[in-house]
């Protein structure tokens, strides 16, 4: 069993009612074994006294009339004298010869035997003494009996009571497990949403409009992020808009390699800073919204093309090893879909290859067909043996290679795939790194 149950809510409640219902079992069968014990002694004692007083009874001397005793009793029949001397009438063999007498009426318990001693004055004024006792071993085996009878019982009913105490524990626990249900179903894309929960005015309905609080607190923040995002990369769009025309004004100007060479890697960055902000109007897009998309045909053969021309420079400069192959199989690679979102995904996932790339690695580009669908993959070589699959793709995590990024482009590819009833597959093993996608076609 997990070492954390034992630290859990239930167990604790479990031990607790069981530790509580053991300490009350135990004084309450205490007391209840004292009473039956006491009865039962009492009982055998009064059976004592009046076996005892019959045999007495039927005894008489001058002349000696002795009433025998069952089996199982022993008897001393005696009187005393005038000089205050006990005189032995009759007496039974074994122990009691060895008891002495208390001279006066009560229970005998010595050396095994159980007993009692008994007087009555005879007719002519000599009184008559009797000592009747039994072996004490059926006494105390019958208590026996019933202390072992009381142990039995109490195991089991704290057996029992454990075991009803951890039910109760589940049952009880049933209102926060029904809040966590809820909670778990609640993520940002459903922030709108809020635990329900019964107005008991205890601690579950606490538990309950704190959550629903903290859930209101981060939809503020996730909306003022959002807003801010938004108006970041309006903002953005202007002057990125004439970086990128005065670069491209100067670089048709120059004539020297070096400046074309420095300029057109300004290009780049500024191409690659309006892709950020592109996806951010997009993230801004998704969260008010959801992705509205505008489809059309597309041919994704075009398409595929075009990012690859656009990307050219940074997989030669890299000396990256590239080819794109097309299925034979397919007469067209028209699709409907939203044409500018696409090329976003194949820019992102062509990006991200490039990035996991070492220099002088291989990209492969492949498009096929299978059951109605059509799937583009993206295969690029990597420096390690496989990459951690586990947070790719989690906008804002950081994945554990030192040139990963934010996963914000892997998650906008997911979401505007799945937007297509599309779906998105990665897979890295044998030193390669694949990402497919799969639309309807």
């Amino acid at each position: 069993m997990n070492s954390y149950f034992y630290r859990g809510l239930r167990f604790r409640m479990t031990a607790l009612f069981s530790l509580i219902f053991m300490v009350i079992n135990l004084a309450f069968g205490r007391i209840i074994y004292q009473y039956f014990k006491n009865n039962y002694v009492e009982n055998y004692n009064k059976y004592l006294y009046s076996r005892g007083q019959s045999i007495l009874d039927k005894t008489e001397i001058n002349p000696d009339i002795i009433a025998l005793p069952d089996s199982g009793e022993s008897i001393r029949v005696f009187y005393h004298n005038n000089e205050d001397q006990p005189v032995k009438v009759f007496q039974s063999p074994g122990t009691i010869s060895r008891l002495a007498v208390p001279y006066r009426t009560s229970l005998v318990d010595s050396l095994g035997e159980y007993g009692v001693y008994l007087k009555k004055e005879d007719y002519d004024g000599r009184p008559v003494e009797l000592l009747l006792t039994v072996s004490d071993a059926p006494l105390k085996h019958k208590l026996n009996q019933f202390s072992h009878l009381m142990i039995g019982i109490t195991a089991v009913s704290l057996v029992l009571s454990a075991l009803f105490a951890f039910l109760a524990s589940i049952w009880l626990m049933n209102p926060i497990r029904f809040i966590a249900r809820q909670a778990e179903g609640i993520n940002t894309d459903r922030l709108g949403e809020r635990i329900k929960y019964v107005k008991t005015h205890d601690e579950l309905q606490q538990l309950a409009q704190t959550i629903n609080d903290m859930i209101g607190r981060i939809e503020q923040e996730q909306q003022a992020r959002n807003v801010f995002f938004a108006a970041a990369s309006h903002e953005l769009q202007t002057p990125l808009a004439n970086l990128r025309a005065e670069t491209e004004l100067e670089l048709m100007g120059r004539t020297s390699k070096a400046d074309q060479e420095l300029l057109s890697s300004q290009l780049a960055e500024i191409s690659r800073l309006q892709a950020i902000v592109e996806q951010f109007l997009l993230i801004s897009e998704f969260n008010n919204s959801g992705i509205a998309l505008r489809k059309s045909t597309v041919d994704l053969s075009d398409q595929l093309l075009r990012v690859f021309s656009r990307n050219i420079r940074q997989i030669q400069s890299r000396n990256i090893k590239h080819h794109i192959q097309f299925s034979e199989q397919l007469n067209s690679f028209d699709c409907h879909v939203d044409g500018d979102k696409m090329e976003m995904v194949w820019q992102n996932l062509l990006q991200n290859a490039l990035k996991y790339s070492p220099a002088g690695g291989s990209l492969f580009c492949s498009v096929t067909t299978a059951e109605n669908r059509i799937t583009i993959s993206f295969e690029n070589s990597i420096s390690q043996d496989q990459i951690p699959l586990t947070g790719l793709g989690i906008p804002f995590k950081k994945g554990a290679t030192v040139t990963s990024g934010s996963g914000l482009g892997l998650w906008l590819c997911t979401i505007i795939v799945q937007a297509h009833q599309g779906e998105i597959q990665l897979e890295s093993k044998n030193h390669f790194f694949k990402v497919s996608v799969s639309l309807p076609h």
